[in-house]
């Protein structure tokens, strides 16, 4: 689901407004110990993960997207006169999920009042440059400006890395939400689809319960809590608060947002936070360690510094993303910086 974040942040591109510099660039470099590596490799592959299916970023574009195709979606058009209606888009169609995603999508209400969205990419299928594997269900319902959605995870495989288990989040919209898209070129109704971008603003809770196994054997057991705010050129995490635990070797991190954390939809070539600190905790039977990462003032690129033993060092996260999960990867976000 990477096409929705792409989209929308190139529209928002254009009313980007200048951040900070931070001053990442002067700290000594230096090789990370064993245990800020692994926490490092395993925070690349989720926000991977994160930045491309389905996560808090992703989950509302995907009701949206439903709503959409059901001709029940009840945002304002950014673009358009509030007046303004169009009684063909959607289009109840076949195809209309083929401008979304690779996979077999099929949706339908339950008796209940949620709705269910399914996302079948069986034993694979290229999902923009990726190999995407395994099953998303999607079971959401909307009240006004209420929306609630339970992921649930079946064998998904992205970016090395198998998750099982399940996601559930809740959003409230401030009233501000809105959807574009282009209709340049046509007049009256339109029955385009593509460029479809949703702007979703509000406030978020979330939580994760789930497992992940790597291409490598290695399996964790990963929770966690957290709660956000939205606006049109942003997403920042308020507080958050994780655990990831290695299942055969014993060891696990904990981590929590001390200065939350900042995502701007103006840096299209960044995929981590541009901006907060979160402090990490280590512990196995024989060692308790911590350190901190800080992501800076808000300037667009891919570093961030760590600081362990009481010694600070610089890290390329876009250089990390290359290691871990490939250079299709690279490719899909126009490069490594």
């Amino acid at each position: 689901m990477k096409i929705h974040i792409e989209k929308f942040a190139l529209i928002v591109a254009l009313i980007f407004i200048g951040f900070l510099s931070c001053n990442k660039d002067t700290s000594t470099n230096k090789k990370q110990s064993d245990i800020v590596s692994k926490y490092l490799e395993f925070k690349t592959k989720m926000s991977a993960f994160s930045g491309n299916n389905g996560q808090m970023s992703n989950f509302m574009n995907v009701i949206g997207a439903s709503q959409l195709h059901m001709n029940t979606l009840k945002l304002k058009s950014s673009k358009f006169k509030s007046t303004y209606t169009d009684s063909i888009t959607p289009i109840d169609t076949a195809g209309y999920w083929r401008n979304w995603t690779c996979a077999k999508v099929s949706d339908f209400d339950n008796n209940d009042g949620t709705h269910t969205t399914i996302f079948d990419y069986g034993n694979g299928c290229d999902e923009y440059g990726s190999m995407i594997k395994g099953k998303i269900t999607y079971i959401w319902k909307n009240e006004g400006n209420d929306y609630y959605s339970k992921i649930q995870y079946e064998k998904f495989y992205s970016y090395g890395l198998e998750m099982n288990g399940f996601s559930e989040y809740s959003f409230i919209s401030d009233g501000n939400s809105s959807i574009q898209y282009d209709t340049t070129g046509i007049s009256g109704d339109t029955t385009y689809t593509l460029g479809v971008a949703f702007c979703w603003t509000g406030s978020s809770t979330g939580s994760d319960t789930m497992t992940m196994t790597y291409d490598t054997g290695e399996k964790y057991s990963y929770t966690s809590r957290f709660e956000n705010k939205w606006d049109n050129t942003s997403y920042t995490v308020l507080e958050g608060e994780y655990n990831c635990q290695s299942e055969p070797d014993g060891y696990s991190y904990h981590y929590i947002v001390t200065k939350p954390l900042v995502s701007n939809y103006g840096c299209v070539s960044t995929w981590v936070p541009v901006q907060g600190v979160e402090a990490i905790h280590y512990i196995d039977l024989k060692e308790i360690y911590d350190f901190k990462i800080d992501y800076g003032e808000g300037a667009c690129d891919n570093l961030a510094t760590i600081t362990e033993n009481g010694e600070t060092s610089v890290i390329d996260f876009g250089d990390l993303l290359y290691i871990y999960c490939g250079t299709d990867s690279i490719s899909n976000r126009g490069g490594k910086k």
